[in-house]
């Protein structure tokens, strides 16, 4: 795996992390019977990772 890709994959991580910790873990810190919405946390997982990605694609120096 180049670093480039594992670059990728770091992001993909971070935003899953990111995505379950502020959707689903902030509102159960404040109110441990809040429901949790998983379809806005994959919702915004996919936004996060799309960016991510597309930011590094479109940033990348031809090598």
């Amino acid at each position: 795996m180049t670093g480039f890709w594992r670059l990728i994959v770091q992001e993909v991580v971070l935003s899953a992390i990111l995505a379950a910790g502020s959707v689903i873990g902030l509102p159960k810190l404040a109110d441990p019977n809040a429901s949790a919405n998983y379809p806005l946390a994959i919702v915004v997982f996919l936004a996060m990772s799309a960016a991510l990605v597309t930011y590094e694609l479109l940033t990348r120096k031809p090598s």
